[in-house]
């Protein structure tokens, strides 16, 4: 996190917690407030990492596409990648994540079943792995809606690829309630929007993060 990040996130922490000194004053001192206040400054209802093994860690992150159709969605496995690398790098501390160029280019050219000499050749401590089944991005002819079995999986390769923490994240829906015509966006912007959904997904496991951001995605889907 660069240093204008930093001081954005400290000034709305501030502006936060005058604004519960305020509502406390002209409440009369009420306890309510007053909690509320520190509810607010303390960053609200986060969630705790489910796995902090990343922090300091040299990382490569890895998604292999449906093995019914790895060629269709190589592209969309890679973008999961990717974008879960920078969230990792964005929200985990001191992490150090493989550049999504080097994991492409390995892949182009090795076998996607051992990701053991990948984590070898470029020196990572810990592996993400990240599974998709059954990646789909319409229902029907005419309306999209994202589907796809997301299960990710963390090896430690200092402990001979010992699986550290996986975790089956099920199906991922978007929207959840109903698909939206396949004429409002062209399908790669479809795409691009599932991917995101699918990388908040995984990468959010690894950070403390708000659990209710997911409930505004349904909403995002018909911008």
């Amino acid at each position: 996190m660069d240093r204008s990040q930093t001081w954005a996130m400290a000034a709305n922490r501030y502006v936060a917690l005058l604004l519960g000194a305020a509502l406390l004053v002209s409440s009369g001192g009420c306890p309510a407030i007053l909690a509320t206040g520190i509810y607010v400054f303390e960053g609200g209802n986060m969630a705790p990492a489910e796995c902090d093994a990343l922090k300091g860690e040299r990382v490569v992150v890895m998604c292999k596409p449906p093995s019914s159709n790895e060629f269709r969605h190589a592209g969309a496995s890679r973008g999961v990648a990717a974008r879960t690398s920078e969230l990792l790098v964005k929200n985990v501390k001191n992490i150090d994540v493989v550049n999504p160029r080097e994991v492409d280019n390995w892949v182009d050219e090795s076998d996607w079943g051992d990701f053991r000499e990948l984590a070898q050749a470029v020196h990572a401590s810990k592996v993400v792995y990240i599974e998709l089944e059954g990646f789909e991005l319409y229902k029907g002819k005419t309306l999209y809606q994202g589907r796809a079995d997301v299960t990710v999986t963390v090896y430690d390769m200092k402990n001979r690829s010992k699986v550290l923490w996986d975790k089956q994240i099920g199906e991922v829906l978007y929207p959840v309630n109903s698909g939206i015509p396949a004429q409002d966006k062209p399908v790669q912007q479809f795409e691009r929007e599932f991917v995101e959904i699918i990388a908040n997904r995984v990468a959010s496991n690894f950070y403390r993060h708000d659990p209710n951001d997911s409930f505004a995605t349904d909403a995002m889907a018909n911008r």
